[in-house]
């Protein structure tokens, strides 16, 4: 069978995802078109294009999710009302306070361009510190989890399950790591099914200024990819994995998901980006960041918590993404001690604490990336991603050790979380703005929330009535169009 090039398959996807036009219309094949912006959905996903000035893509992305928006605003806040002591109006208000005030002039115009957009498409009754509090979620989460907010109002303190943000896997790798010597990023998402259930965006976003951005674009009416994977046209490769139980929040500080979009738009190297990231820390939603150049084939690491930042750059071998933390300075000061427990003796951080399942991950990621050096590429990567196999017993099977979670079998205890998609580029293809992304289980794994599940786990039965099941979707490829 003779291989596709990369131009033919641009020129064939682009009678499927390439449609746009001037006024708000549908097409028989189901795009639906406002502007120059429009969406369609393939594979399970969302195809968003939004572009021109800010307040021009913000009116196109919210007038093509204004329903979507809605609803998932409807479950954040019963989100909210079930697991906190915040409702909505605590989390507008902080908002309010610390957050709308450090937003740039252009997102602010952006968001302003959402609020117009839901109206014309006849939903009202939002306004703009509604999407900026939807944008500013995850920073809003990390505020409310410190005691020493918490002092002031109780009502206030949140109270975060321990391992909560025991999130997400990643990989990115280059040189003699990969087939081609070309870097390979990939990354799942763990969450709640509940919230990551609308993670389902592919953003395509081309701003006037700044660099054309391909990303999951996370939750309706986000304005950066809140799951964080983007792919640019100034050649960066961007992923994340939180840090578990981080600590610490400045309240004088830039928003995250401000200084993430701003690099994302603007960063044209490695350096551009950690710059960028770190102007400002707020300390909102630690991470750690894996990026590449596809200019370059470099690839980096940054761990950013709220008053440490650690930076690794390579241009060969891979770095792993789990929560995982290697900065023994940030440990000490930022992290829960439980977690980076190594009393037991050996060397930091070989010797593995069993108490959480960021050890387990990372000991399954050395072995896939130490054993397939040379070999990693696209078809490598969605392997990984689907890994289920248990580090320690080398069995294949259903938990919460493996790269790809499915909490929701887990016996005895079953929760509705576990990872809830797939995403993966190379150089080569993020050069064209090609990436594959596959929604719901990156193995294909199929459920259905039912009776049974709920009556045996009670205390999730406030979910039952917003959860989705999970399908087995596709993987699918999704691109800009290309240049004439």
């Amino acid at each position: 069978m003779k291989k596709i090039s990369l131009e033919a398959i641009a020129f064939i996807t682009a009678f499927t995802i390439g449609l746009v036009s001037i006024s708000a219309s549908g097409q028989e094949d189901g795009t639906i078109t406002y502007g120059k912006g429009f969406r369609k959905e393939e594979g399970g996903w969302i195809y968003l294009h939004i572009e021109g000035s800010a307040k021009k893509r913000g009116e196109q992305m919210g007038y093509l999710m204004a329903k979507d928006i809605e609803e998932y605003i409807t479950v954040f806040k019963v989100k909210l009302a079930n697991e906190t002591t915040q409702t909505w109006d605590d989390y507008r208000k902080a908002a309010e306070d610390y957050i709308v005030a450090k937003v740039d002039k252009e997102y602010l115009d952006e968001m302003k361009g959402i609020v117009k957009g839901m109206e014309k498409a006849g939903t009202s009754g939002y306004d703009l510190t509604d999407i900026i509090t939807l944008n500013a979620g995850l920073d809003l989460g990390t505020y409310f989890s410190q005691a020493s907010f918490g002092q002031a109002n109780n009502r206030l303190l949140r109270s975060i399950p321990k391992g909560e943000r025991m999130r997400c896997s990643a990989f990115i790798a280059t040189g003699s790591a990969t087939k081609t010597g070309g870097v390979v990023i990939a990354h799942n998402t763990w969450d709640y099914y509940l919230m990551c259930q609308y993670d389902n965006i592919i953003l395509d976003i081309k701003p006037t200024k700044g660099a054309r951005m391909l990303m999951q674009g996370g939750s309706p009416g986000l304005i950066q990819s809140g799951t964080d994977f983007a792919i640019t046209s100034y050649g960066l490769m961007i992923t994340e994995t939180c840090i578990s139980e981080a600590k610490g929040y400045d309240v004088n500080g830039i928003p995250e998901f401000v200084r993430v979009r701003k690099a994302t738009q603007y960063a044209k190297t490695i350096d551009d980006f950690y710059r960028i990231l770190r102007t400002g820390n707020n300390g909102g939603y630690p991470c750690t960041w894996l990026v590449g150049d596809n200019n370059t084939n470099e690839i980096a690491k940054i761990e950013l918590a709220c008053k440490n930042v650690a930076f690794y750059r390579s241009m060969d071998g891979y770095y792993d993404g789990q929560n995982f933390v290697d900065d023994s300075k940030m440990i000490r000061e930022e992290c829960s001690k439980s977690l980076w427990d190594v009393s037991n003796g050996g060397l930091w951080p070989f010797n593995f604490n069993c108490t959480n399942n960021s050890s387990f991950r990372r000991m399954r990621w050395f072995a896939l990336l130490d054993g397939n050096k040379g070999l990693v590429d696209v078809d490598k990567a969605k392997e990984f991603l689907a890994d289920q196999t248990d580090p320690l017993t080398g069995v294949s099977t259903p938990g919460p050790n493996n790269i790809m979670a499915r909490y929701e079998v887990c016996q005895p205890k079953a929760v509705p979380l576990g990872a809830d998609d797939g995403i993966v580029t190379t150089s080569e293809l993020a050069k064209n703005m090609f990436l594959w992304a596959r929604f719901n289980h990156p193995d294909g794994s199929i459920f259905t929330w039912d009776d049974a599940f709920f009556n045996a786990n009670p205390e999730y039965k406030w979910q039952q009535p917003y959860l989705r099941n999970l399908e087995n979707n596709p993987w699918t490829l999704f691109f800009i169009a290309p240049k004439k």
